[in-house]
């Protein structure tokens, strides 16, 4: 009978270490609407979510996701309500209670301005005397301009952003190129040949996924992540994901 007991109570240990395992290893995702990186109306639920699913299933991590406005995903992960937010920026504030994953893609901020603009845009000085639109509580905001003598006009969306300069609201844009130009060719009719690019990034940002240091495996989920990654960018898979949307890497 001891036996049988003993036998009894290391099968309700083992189970109970499995379920651990298992719940462990489901991870609750979140991101922010952000086309074509994040988007409820895209295949996969953008091109970033794509890149982030296909690399966790590689690691042996289930997810499930949910969509959340900007800025609620990131605090949501900062308090440990979700796992994992699949499409951030670095910064040191946020690395205080996010554990960061190499980049999965990098976005190439761009100024723009109208075409019939004679504004050139080939640098930052550029700028100087400009109505500058941006996008509020965006990372960066606070980039190569931030020190220059212009007025910023923050919006709160990148499409609000557009339309103003459309509008003559403003006379440059900032913001990633590859967001740009999603809105332009799929919610401004038209919108796609009234406005010119810089030809040169104004800066580059890495986009990683970060956990929430509020799991004790968070350095654990990463290297994992960084290791499935890396085995999709050398087989080829990565680009196949990047192409499906019709970017460039």
């Amino acid at each position: 009978m001891k036996l049988v007991k003993i036998f009894v109570f290391l099968s309700l240990i083992t189970c109970h270490l499995l379920a651990h395992a298992e719940q462990a290893k489901d991870l609750r995702v979140t991101a922010s609407p952000w086309s074509p990186y994040v988007s409820r109306n895209l295949p996969g639920k953008g091109v970033a979510v794509s890149i982030v699913t296909t690399a966790l299933k590689r690691a042996g991590y289930t997810s499930s996701f949910a969509l959340q406005k900007w800025p609620d995903d990131l605090e949501s992960t900062r308090l440990g309500v979700y796992d994992m937010i699949a499409s951030i920026w670095f910064t040191e504030d946020r690395a205080r209670d996010l554990v960061f994953s190499d980049p999965i893609f990098e976005n190439r901020i761009k100024l723009m301005v109208r075409s019939d603009s004679d504004i050139k845009i080939s640098n930052p000085d550029a700028l100087k005397g400009y109505r500058v639109g941006v996008v509020e509580d965006y990372a960066y905001t606070q980039g190569a301009y931030s020190n220059l003598p212009i007025e910023i006009i923050k919006a709160t969306t990148v499409e609000e952003n557009l339309q103003r300069l459309l509008a003559g609201d403003i006379d440059i844009a900032v913001t990633d190129e590859q967001v740009a130009l999603y809105i332009l060719n799929n919610k401004i009719p038209g919108g796609i040949r009234q406005i010119r690019f810089a030809r040169d990034a104004l800066s580059t940002r890495q986009l990683k996924v970060a956990v929430s240091r509020k799991r004790s495996d968070a350095e654990q989920i990463i290297s994992d992540f960084n290791n499935a990654l890396q085995g999709m960018k050398d087989d080829g898979s990565y680009l196949d994901i990047l192409h499906q949307y019709r970017i460039s890497p």
